[in-house]
């Protein structure tokens, strides 16, 4: 799948030249949401949005999720 639009920056991410170091610099980018990875170009792109998607062949996608804890009430376990 691609996910067009919604770039971090005008040009790819410089990375190792893999999917799985997209992934890794998705996850370290505190900004990224999301990263498409093109194969034949070796290109990873990390996104700061996801709109529509839409199939793009060779393409490696993948969506971060962040998950905040928020603890309304604490209870002791003693």
């Amino acid at each position: 799948m691609d996910l067009p639009g919604g770039d971090l920056t005008s040009r790819p991410a410089q990375i190792g030249g893999n999917a799985q170091q997209c992934r890794l610099a998705c996850i370290d980018e505190g900004r990224c949401v999301a990263f498409a990875y093109i194969k034949r170009k070796k290109e990873c792109w990390l996104k700061g949005a996801v709109g529509a998607p839409r199939y793009g062949a060779g393409l490696v996608t993948g969506l971060k999720k962040v998950q905040a804890f928020l603890a309304a009430k604490i209870t002791s376990l003693q």
